[in-house]
């Protein structure tokens, strides 16, 4: 086996300011304003640290600096035996970005088995060698996320390793983080080694300069299929991987509970090879599709690194089958709205015994055997909640590849064999107008060669619709499926917190740059929308200047009788309209 490793990217420290803006950024300083002092920080998670060689005075070298103050009292155990001292600064930056105090949003992560890529890919731990002549089985490891911020090929045996990587994720539920190569965002040519696997998380950049899509491995490993699944707004794609990789960890300490919750009626939980106990919420497929459906695609980023998504899914050439863009994937992490994703609990689908009238506005499930026995169960319902507001949807269904794995023929001379059959199962993920009786499908994802299938679409005021899971042969697969609906009142696919003329909040009005204001009507700390279309009938007209009247009188107040003629009325809407141009009518979005 022969292996090329190298470097992702290289890496550039951040200033205190920076990682303040950076964090506003990835939803994380309203988390802390959400939570405070019981905001998640990664403790009890047990991490896995992969890195490619660096060369350092004519040796090899991957370990981070065991000396930064930014590693005081964790273990980092150098599990390739690194010579004493020798020490990596694309590791030490990786490490910062992942688990180090006062860089990394996981402070708490204590627990770090750090491997060069090589050895990892070999006897250290995945065991790749050749198929069917000594064939052992990866090792076991306590670790629930290994980030790999590095890029390799293993000649001539890439979909081996991809199949064994695929293997540990279901069998073990360790996720894997694994960023692109950076570039111009171009379709990759090269072969990115795990990059191609399809359990792990891929990550790339807000600012689209990665490479994209999969190259063509074999009949399962397919060319074209969607990568990044997800983007961080850095400009390398070396520190974007850890930052999602701590996100990852926050996720996985909020799903932590024993025993766990008692709300799917086939299991709640289990452990993996190691003896580590994984409750639902902490699934290798629920965790990257919260991870999806939180995802911003719509961003206002801070400096120094101010490059925001540019429109999402905006020309046909970026739209994905399976509803992401092909540049983007699901779009900007956003740790808050992942959080509340988890937070808001295991729901079951309806033909699983959820007798409520609908599901909440977030929420997640994971179905361990959808499609029952013998096929009874081939189609999940989840009703969502209506809304007197138009609410943006986005949603993600995950499952796994199917790797058959060891114990099986052919066994090798040493250890029991290890079966690299793949199934990719296929399931499609619909929203449905249950109004309509249930048949009219309002938004489908129905990709056939990925293994995610997400919606991002504007559901109207008042509508009564569902989410659909449907597979599309006989099956029975474990799925993890993510939801969350947030206030969009006009219609422009950003939901309202992301509605950028916000900067000041200024009692019930929510006052803009520019000193201009508007209503805050859902209480939350946002406004409605950035024009002066308030009931959002598609024109800025006296109604809108009476719900200014009605919601805070008629008051010379500068902040709202904008022309100062003593009334707020019509005159002071039309002032707002020549600030943020005439409102668009409200739109689906439809992926």
């Amino acid at each position: 086996m022969r292996y090329k490793i190298f470097f992702a990217a290289g890496l550039a420290l951040a200033s205190a300011g920076a990682l303040a803006d950076y964090r506003s950024d990835i939803g994380y300083t309203r988390l802390q304003q959400d939570l405070g002092a019981t905001v998640p920080d990664g403790t009890g998670v047990v991490v896995t640290q992969v890195e490619g060689t660096q060369m350092v005075n004519g040796q090899s070298a991957w370990m981070p600096n065991l000396q930064d103050p930014a590693f005081a009292g964790k273990t980092i155990s150098n599990e390739s035996s690194a010579p004493a001292g020798l020490y990596s600064s694309h590791a030490t930056g990786v490490g910062q970005d992942f688990y180090g105090i006062g860089m990394s949003i996981a402070p708490g992560l204590t627990s770090i088995a750090a491997y060069g890529a090589g050895d990892w890919l070999g006897t250290g731990y995945l065991k790749t060698v050749l198929p069917g002549a000594n064939d052992p089985v990866p090792d076991v490891s306590p670790s629930r996320i290994s980030n790999n911020s590095w890029i390799g090929t293993a000649v001539p045996f890439e979909t081996y390793v991809l199949r064994r990587v695929d293997w540990l994720v279901e069998t073990d539920e360790i996720l894997h983080f694994v960023g692109l190569n950076n570039g111009d965002g171009s379709t990759t040519s090269t072969v990115p080694l795990l990059a191609s696997a399809y359990n792990v998380i891929t990550v790339g950049r807000s600012d689209s300069l990665h490479l994209v899509s999969t190259p063509a491995l074999d009949d399962i490993y397919t060319t074209g299929r969607t990568r990044p699944d997800i983007v961080d707004p850095i400009n390398s794609t070396s520190s974007a991987t850890p930052h999602v990789s701590a996100a990852a960890a926050l996720l996985l300490e909020t799903g932590s509970a024993n025993p766990c919750p008692v709300t799917d009626p086939v299991s709640s939980g289990g452990v993996n090879r190691a003896g580590v106990l994984v409750c639902n919420a902490q699934r290798s497929e629920v965790i990257k599709a919260a991870l999806m459906a939180g995802a911003d695609r719509v961003t206002h980023n801070s400096a120094p690194n101010p490059t925001n998504l540019a429109l999402y899914r905006g020309t046909a050439g970026n739209q994905t089958a399976n509803g992401l863009d092909r540049r983007y994937g699901a779009g900007q992490q956003n740790v808050r709205n992942s959080y509340w994703i988890l937070a808001g609990g295991e729901q079951n689908s309806t033909e699983d015994g959820n007798t409520g009238a609908n599901v909440t506005s977030r929420g997640f499930d994971y179905d361990p055997g959808f499609g029952g026995s013998s096929g009874t169960n081939s189609v999940a319902t989840y009703p969502l909640p209506a809304n007197a507001l138009p609410q943006l949807l986005t949603a993600s269904l995950v499952w796994n590849l199917d790797i058959k794995g060891p114990g099986v023929d052919p066994p090798g001379p040493v250890g029991p064999g290890f079966d690299t059959t793949a199934i990719r199962w296929d399931l499609d993920l619909a929203l449905i107008d249950v109004a309509a009786g249930g048949s009219t499908v309002v938004s489908i994802s129905q990709s056939t060669l990925e293994n995610t299938e997400n919606l991002w679409f504007t559901v109207p005021a008042n509508a009564q619709y569902a989410l659909r899971v449907t597979r599309k042969s006989t099956f029975r697969w474990d799925y993890g499926l993510a939801w969350q609906l947030l206030n969009d009142a006009d219609a422009d696919g950003a939901h309202d917190g992301q509605d950028n003329c916000v900067t000041v909040v200024n009692g019930p009005l929510l006052q803009d740059a520019g000193g201009l204001s508007q209503l805050d009507t859902n209480g939350d700390g946002f406004g409605n929308r950035c024009d002066a279309d308030f009931n959002n009938n598609g024109v800025v007209d006296s109604q809108d200047g009476s719900l200014l009247k009605a919601a805070f009188g008629s008051g010379a107040f500068p902040d709202r009788d904008l022309n100062g003629n003593g009334t707020v009325d019509s005159q002071d809407g039309a002032l707002l309209k020549s600030r943020f141009g005439q409102p668009p009518g409200p739109s689906g979005l439809a992926p």
